[in-house]
């Protein structure tokens, strides 16, 4: 009876790992998806005062320190989520596509620029900060 029991839970946490943890992976990517989108979308920025090339429009940019400011809209549109399995574990992330200069527009906001002439201008922690209380619901929500 014992081993039946065993076998039994076994069989049990493969369904676990092979069906539903990259449901749940897929879920937490969006989201970080859905976070990142309000992080980078809300907020008054500080910076400087541009007038919008070809019309009478001006827009506020990010102040060094302040998450990155949003003209276009095009670097917030550039993020997708991703799931993956390494190993045993499932892994969610978002990425964004977008490169300047052979740089990813991502990264060269969070970090600064290699010379200095970016001042960083910090929003992953923000997105994480903002999508940790769902993700940890996700993950906590009965297995079986």
């Amino acid at each position: 009876m014992n081993k039946q029991l065993t076998w039994i839970a076994y069989q049990k946490l493969e369904r676990l790992r092979n069906e539903e943890l990259p449901h749940r992976a897929f879920r937490v990517a969006n989201e970080l998806r859905n976070a990142e989108m309000d992080v980078l979308a809300k907020g008054g920025r500080g910076g400087r005062v541009y007038r919008i090339p070809g019309t009478r429009k001006y827009y506020t940019a990010s102040a060094p320190g302040e998450v990155p400011a949003v003209r276009t809209g095009v670097f917030r549109l550039s993020w997708r989520p991703k799931h993956f399995r390494i190993g045993d574990e499932y892994q969610s992330r978002i990425e964004s596509s977008y490169n300047v200069g052979g740089y990813n527009l991502g990264a060269l906001l969070e970090n600064g620029s290699p010379r200095g002439q970016l001042a960083p201008r910090p929003h992953h922690e923000k997105i994480l900060e903002r999508a940790k209380p769902k993700a940890l619901k996700i993950y906590r929500e009965p297995y079986f």
